[in-house]
């Protein structure tokens, strides 16, 4: 008889930090395209990984595809990531306007086969808008659950 080791997870996509809860938006894997010349992901990417990230987080809550990046506050880098770290990119609420939302985004790492602990290695805050088809604000309607 073999031993099967059982992991039980209450809820894979929400993940409490700090007595806040995010929910994980999506991965990814850092390949060798994707280094600078220290042979650390590129800080760029690593924003635009973000953007597009706090996006699709928007758009599953609004249920539209009509939301732009209005600002990306500031961008704290912790810590590189290196070639083989599988990124996971956490999302949650910060605040609601009128027409926008404020989302914090937080990036962690991990490299599978070497460590158990995972590195938060980007924060940032990112605020959306909802638009019409002409492309000016609109409101969302969206209201935040009191916890």
């Amino acid at each position: 008889m073999s031993s099967i080791n059982q992991i039980r997870v209450a809820n894979p996509s929400e993940v409490n930090i700090n007595n806040r809860t995010y929910i994980r938006v999506t991965s990814h894997l850092v390949l060798s395209a994707h280094l600078n010349a220290g042979n650390n992901l590129f800080g760029g990417l690593l924003v635009q990984w973000a953007d597009e990230c706090a996006g699709i987080f928007v758009m599953e809550i609004l249920k539209t595809h009509h939301v732009v990046t209005k600002k990306i506050s500031e961008v704290l880098f912790n810590e590189p990531a290196k070639l083989g770290d599988v990124l996971e990119f956490l999302c949650c609420v910060k605040a609601i306007g009128k027409s926008s939302i404020t989302v914090e985004c937080v990036c962690r790492a991990k490299q599978i086969d070497t460590e158990d602990r995972l590195r938060t290695i980007l924060n940032c805050d990112l605020v959306f808008v909802k638009i019409d088809k002409f492309g000016r604000s609109t409101h969302h309607n969206f209201v935040l659950e009191e916890s």
